[in-house]
C-alpha cells in the first residue's frame, strides 16, 4: 500500500441537515440515531479504527452541539463546517487539520453488514483515488435516484461516471459509488464544489479505481433503511 495505513486520515462528515431522516434524528443529528445500541457515528468511528486508521476528523456543525458533546474525550478531532455546503466543502474543512494526506471519507449514514469496507479500501489502496462501489439490486435500488452511477469500468479502473440525474430512478444492476472512498491529491487537483463532477473529471485520466464491495449495505439515511437496519438486529 502506497504510504501505508499510517499515512491515511479518516474524515467522517456529520454536518449535514439530514432532511431525509428528520423524523428519526436525535437532538437534530441523524448521526446519533442508534442501531443495535450504537449510534451510526460511533459505528463509523469504530469501523475506521478497526481498519488501522488512528487519525480521525469528524466534521460537525456549530448547529449540532450534541455531536461535540458526544465525542468529548473520544480521541477524535472535531472541526466545524459553518454552513451545509456539501461533501467537498466538508472535507476541505478537515484538510485544515490533516493537510494534503490521503483521506478515507466515511459517510455515517451508510452501514455495511458482514465486512469492514474501510479495511478493504485501506488494503487495496495503491496511491490512486479509490471508491467503494456496489452493484445495485432490490430493495435498495428501488429507493435510489440516479447519482453516482459508474458508466464504464475496465477491470478495477473507473473510466466513466454519470452526471447527477436526481429526478430519474437508478438503473437496477448498475454499479454505484456508495459511502466510502479514499481521496488523494489527484482529486483535489480537479475538485471544485461537487464530488461527482470532480470524479467525472478524474475518471478519464486513469487515476480512479473501484473497490467492489459485495457485503450487504444499508442506507440508514432513508427512513426505510433505518427500519430495515433495526429489523436485522431485532430478529
Amino acid at each position: 500500500m502506497a504510504g501505508g495505513v499510517d499515512a491515511i486520515w479518516a474524515v467522517i462528515p456529520a454536518a449535514g441537515l439530514g432532511t431525509r431522516m428528520a423524523e428519526n434524528a436525535i437532538l437534530g443529528c441523524k448521526e446519533l440515531v442508534e442501531v443495535d445500541g450504537l449510534t451510526m457515528l460511533e459505528r463509523t468511528i469504530n469501523e475506521v479504527e478497526e481498519a488501522g486508521i488512528e487519525q480521525i476528523v469528524v466534521v460537525s456543525s456549530p448547529n449540532k452541539p450534541a455531536i461535540d458533546t458526544t465525542l468529548k474525550n473520544r480521541g477524535v478531532q472535531i472541526v466545524h463546517q459553518e454552513e451545509p455546503n456539501g461533501l467537498v466543502d466538508a472535507v476541505r474543512c478537515a484538510r485544515n487539520v490533516m493537510g494534503d494526506a490521503p483521506c478515507l471519507v466515511a459517510l455515517p449514514d451508510v452501514m455495511f453488514i458482514g465486512s469492514n469496507p474501510s479495511q478493504i479500501l485501506c488494503n487495496e489502496f495503491q496511491g490512486d483515488c479509490l471508491l467503494a462501489v456496489v452493484q445495485t439490486k432490490s430493495p435498495w435500488v428501488d429507493h435510489l435516484c440516479d447519482t453516482g452511477r459508474v458508466t464504464k469500468l475496465e477491470g478495477d479502473c473507473i473510466r466513466g461516471i454519470s452526471d447527477k440525474n436526481p429526478s430519474e430512478p437508478f438503473p437496477p444492476g448498475d454499479y454505484r459509488i456508495t459511502g466510502r472512498a479514499i481521496w488523494t491529491g489527484a482529486f483535489w487537483d480537479v475538485a471544485e464544489n461537487d464530488e461527482v463532477a470532480a470524479l467525472r473529471k478524474l475518471a478519464p485520466t486513469g487515476k480512479l479505481r473501484a473497490s467492489i464491495v459485495k457485503t450487504t449495505y444499508v442506507d440508514v439515511g432513508l427512513t426505510k433503511g433505518y427500519e430495515y437496519a433495526q429489523s436485522i438486529f431485532n430478529r
